[in-house]
């Protein structure tokens, strides 16, 4: 399956029936979509190999955020989180101590 990287995100029905939102970032995708998101849409470019997951943004991050939380040092939420998020990232922390 080919690699791309989403400019964008878009929806993607991969049956017909049912629609998934492809994130931004770099994913791996069947060749339908792959063709969709490059040819038609014009929301993303293919890669020529798969990333390496030192590059692959959205694994990155949140392994080094579940890297920090495991290790009790998990940093202050985003100012742009929701309160339901706030709240459960201070449960966590409160669970830890």
């Amino acid at each position: 399956m080919p690699w791309i990287k989403v400019e964008k995100p878009f929806p993607f029905s991969p049956d017909g029936k049912s629609v998934v939102e492809i994130e931004a970032g770099e994913q791996e995708v069947s060749e339908r979509c792959a063709e969709v998101a490059v040819e038609h849409l014009e929301v993303a470019t293919r890669l020529e190999s798969a990333p390496t997951p030192a590059t692959s943004t959205a694994e990155s991050e949140t392994s080094s955020e579940d890297e920090a939380a495991e290790a009790g040092e998990a940093e202050a939420p985003a100012a742009e989180e929701k309160p339901a998020a706030k709240s459960a990232a201070k449960k966590t922390q409160a669970t830890k101590r």
